[in-house]
């Protein structure tokens, strides 16, 4: 019923929508369980919607019909996520996330009178494909050209999540444009159209949260996803 209700919502918009248009973007988390903590303190949920707000906009002004997911905070089932994805025929699934480090790499440090926890371990961008996904040649080619066009724009791509370390041991996808397998993601793997994750940064490094938050770094971030999913054919140019 929840399904059916959606799509009704949602005719408007696919049928002014161009095929292969509908872009599902995703936002990491939820506001009961917020993901990782900044260096000064703030839940990765928040970066997450306002970046996922700027790459649904870029998105849209470039033809695409863009399917708004988690943005209200209270989606804690992520099943339920890939399932309205896949009830509006989305071309691509991209969910937007914020990195940190394992729990050895944080230090101490205090802000305005707070205990609170930074790293200067690792920085950068990220992006996860699953080989679970039912479309992992899409799925890579996507990741990679975003990964390329986020380089393209002064970016690095993070190296830590392949250190031989627990909690992390991602094996390559593309290591020249920063893309792992983790192919257990639910969100990555029960979408049934290629599916990204994106970390746009890792908010534990006071650097990165301080650029990740600034609207110009947004807004390139934004740019590099729409030219690598124009790169990978999901998008016209």
């Amino acid at each position: 019923m929840f399904v059916f209700g959606f799509l009704l919502a949602l005719l408007p918009l696919l049928c002014s929508a161009q095929n292969g248009k509908v872009i599902a973007v995703d936002v990491g988390h939820f506001k009961a369980r917020p993901g990782a903590t900044s260096a000064h303190g703030r839940p990765e949920f928040e970066f997450n919607a306002a970046l996922a707000e700027v790459i649904g906009a870029d998105l849209s002004a470039h033809g695409a019909a863009i399917v708004p997911i988690g943005m209200a905070g209270d989606m804690a089932e992520l099943t339920k996520r890939t399932q309205l994805a896949n009830a509006a025929k989305a071309a691509l699934f991209l969910s937007v996330h914020h990195d940190s480090v394992q729990a050895q790499f944080l230090k101490p440090w205090q802000f305005q009178g707070k205990d609170l926890k930074h790293s200067d371990y690792a920085s950068g961008f990220s992006l996860f494909v699953s080989r679970k996904n039912p479309d992992l040649a899409t799925s890579l080619k996507c990741a990679s050209a975003m990964g390329k066009a986020l380089k393209a724009q002064g970016f690095h791509a993070s190296q830590h999540h392949a250190e031989a370390i627990e909690g992390e041991n991602k094996a390559w996808a593309d290591q020249d444009n920063g893309v792992f397998f983790y192919d257990n993601l639910v969100v990555l793997k029960t979408a049934a159209m290629p599916a990204v994750l994106l970390e746009a940064g890792v908010i534990a490094n006071r650097l990165d949260e301080e650029n990740v938050q600034k609207p110009e770094t947004q807004k390139k971030i934004a740019t590099a996803v729409r030219q690598g999913l124009q790169h990978c054919g999901v998008l016209s140019k």
